[in-house]
């Protein structure tokens, strides 16, 4: 069971940065129209490893031997060989080893003939990882020290760290923690400069074991929970899992039976929703541990006999990967989990006869109950209860009904706004090197981002609509729909009076009925003139920054103090023209980020330290700053509320 608690780290040659299963289905249709062979290829590729990574394992290995095909067909070899790669992992988290050798042989064949030492590396890793799940420990370190030393040759530092964490698996597996530890450590450290949130979950979980073995179970929990909040955040399904199986095993040897219980139950859930056998192989023997821990021998020799089955499979299939490769010997011992069968046998009849026992007695005292004239109140109560427990159920009822329609409703409203906001295919199509960051506070959101492309120019904002949740999507709808006809129906380009003309719009679309609504919008629009490749800017109660590359520093455009809305005082909107040179950046923002309350004094994080934070980053390409200041927003924030939605927009000039 070990093998599942602990996290191996596997290098995507690929990081995946669209969604999840829908982002793996946008990639892959995209591959399938491209006529380029080599992007084809590589969009192809792509998909198989969301495949993986997000637990869709049929599909992904689906999508690979397709790719594959033409890859040989049009002798692309080395993104063969990253593709035979993909497969391979694809394969082995499904559990079905003897297709994960074939494949990790067939692309190591293919990257040492090239000379791709990177991918070689990332395919030796994994041929260790397997070696040590069958417990040949000496010649999974063998490959995972050859990976570490062409990782060290490339000062590949992500590479790095995954070979170390992969090396503390082996020791732990060897049972030498305080070598574990220290190569867990040495992992986590490089992540933490790296910023690589996958890899320091997986340091994180893999310490939690770690400590576990050593009874330690403070701090194993200390660190799962933490591994926990990350792969949650990264919709990491296949980590969650992992997570909830650990804490789930933690819990059973700490005794909190009940806890284990229900992180266990988490874990067989997403187990059997991913189809991953080694999870659910684990989940089984866990809770038939708990069982026997409870005196509940019936639920014990159910997963028990459940982990046999998966067990069974798995060695099916470790015997035909054994004919197919002849350097690995795979040997199942079933001796020590029959004889535990049979045991549970034994006391799940001995059980029952006590049960039967109990139960005749209890017989007995009953109708001397009866006989003593207790019958007729012991019933009265009885009917009593049933009829209140009919009650309440059946309010129960109603109210997870009405809160299930409730949330299909926001959740698909989520659907509609979603599909409103421009998709990453349009933004890398339109804008120069850039990214938004988009954190609603509830499933639907008041903030938005917006885009507009037209013959002679680019239009793009944020904003921030009144209120979040549902009122604040509603106002959302509202406002893009006005944004679109002032620039599509009218015509406008000129920032100020595309804002003049929203709210002109957005008055009257909220003065129809007798009701006064004074709802709107604050934003921040830029209109870039394709031609002269000049910005102009206009803003509702939302600034432009301006990051200058030869100061270092952050300059401020400050918008009109009016809403997109009724007011009392509305005046024209200012346009602003913006001067900019090659790797000035500017920034659209909404306050969400600003406003939200965290630190050790739970106060705000407010705009000036948000513009030092920016230009702290600054060295950091505009792309790769997404993902520092989400994790600085969820650090500041910990475990308060966000109040607001979040919505920054960044774009660094060519």
């Amino acid at each position: 069971m070990k093998n599942w608690l602990l996290t191996i780290t596997l290098i995507l040659l690929i990081v995946p940065s669209w969604g999840q299963t829908s982002g793996m289905d946008s990639i892959y249709k995209l591959g399938k129209v491209e006529k380029n062979i080599k992007k084809k290829l590589l969009l192809l590729n792509e998909s198989v490893a969301y495949g993986w990574y997000y637990g869709d394992f049929d599909k992904a290995i689906r999508y690979g031997n397709e790719a594959l095909k033409l890859a040989h067909k049009y002798k692309q070899d080395s993104i063969a060989s990253l593709i035979d790669n993909n497969i391979g992992i694809a394969c082995d988290y499904k559990g079905d080893y003897s297709q994960a050798l074939a494949h990790f042989f067939s692309a190591l064949r293919i990257a040492e003939r090239i000379k791709d030492k990177n991918n070689e590396a990332y395919i030796l890793s994994n041929i260790g990882l397997i070696y040590n799940n069958q417990k040949q420990y000496e010649k999974a370190l063998q490959y995972h020290k050859e990976s570490l030393r062409i990782r060290r040759e490339l000062k590949f530092k992500k590479g790095i760290a995954a070979s170390v964490n992969n090396m503390a698996i082996v020791f732990m597996n060897q049972k030498k923690y305080e070598k574990a530890i220290y190569h867990y450590n040495e992992s986590l450290s490089i992540d933490l400069g790296l910023n690589d949130s996958i890899g320091i979950a997986d340091d994180y979980n893999n310490l939690g074991v770690c400590y576990q073995e050593t009874k330690d179970f403070e701090k194993s929990k200390f660190y799962q929970l933490k591994a926990l909040e990350i792969r949650e955040k990264l919709h990491q399904t296949l980590g969650v899992a992992t997570s909830k199986l650990n804490l789930g095993v933690l819990a059973i040897k700490a005794g909190q039976l009940d806890e284990g219980e229900k992180h266990l139950s988490e874990a067989k859930e997403l187990g059997k929703k991913l189809g991953a056998k080694e999870i659910l192989k684990s989940v089984y023997e866990s809770l038939s541990e708990l069982g026997e821990k409870r005196g509940d021998f019936k639920t014990a020799y159910k997963y028990l006999f459940k982990f046999n089955e998966i067990e069974k499979e798995l060695a099916d299939e470790n015997n035909i990967r054994k004919q197919t490769q002849e350097e690995m010997n795979y040997q199942f011992d079933k001796e020590r989990e029959t004889q535990r069968l049979n045991q549970l046998k034994t006391a799940l009849e001995n059980k029952k006869k006590q049960e039967q026992s109990l139960i005749i007695n209890w017989a007995i005292a009953v109708v001397g109950i009866l006989i003593l004239g207790f019958s007729f109140i012991l019933y009265r109560r009885w009917n009593e209860v049933k009829k209140q427990k009919v009650i309440i159920e059946e309010k129960n009822r109603q109210v997870e009904e009405k809160n299930h329609e409730i949330l299909d409703s926001i959740n698909y409203a989520k659907r509609i706004q979603t599909a409103i906001l421009p998709s990453a295919q349009l933004r890398a199509k339109v804008l120069p090197d850039h990214f938004v960051l988009y954190e609603p506070k509830d499933i639907v959101a008041g903030d938005f981002y917006w885009l507009e492309e037209t013959k002679d120019s680019i239009i793009f904002a944020v904003a921030d609509c009144t209120g979040h949740g549902v009122p604040g999507a509603m106002m959302s709808v509202v406002c893009h729909n006005a944004l679109n006809r002032s620039v599509k129906e009218f015509g406008l380009r000129n920032p100020g009076e595309i804002l003049d003309k929203t709210r002109e719009i957005i008055v009257d679309e909220l003065s129809k009925n007798q009701q006064d609504v004074s709802d709107g919008m604050d934003i921040s629009l830029c209109t870039w003139n394709k031609s002269t490749n000049e910005i102009t800017w206009a803003g509702a109660n939302n600034p432009l920054w301006i990051w200058k590359k030869e100061s270092n520093e952050i300059l401020e455009i400050k918008p009109n103090k009016q809403p997109i809305g009724k007011h009392f005082d509305m005046q024209p909107f200012t346009s602003h023209p913006v001067e900019l040179q090659k790797g000035d950046r500017i920034y659209l923002i909404t306050d969400g980020y600003a406003d939200q309350f965290g630190g050790p004094e739970s106060k705000k994080f407010k705009a000036k330290n948000l513009k030092n934070l920016l230009i702290q980053i600054s060295t950091e390409k505009i792309h790769q700053q997404i993902e520092i200041l989400k994790s600085n927003f969820f650090h500041w924030k910990g475990e308060l509320e966000q109040i607001d939605d979040v919505c920054i927009m960044g774009i660094e000039m060519e």
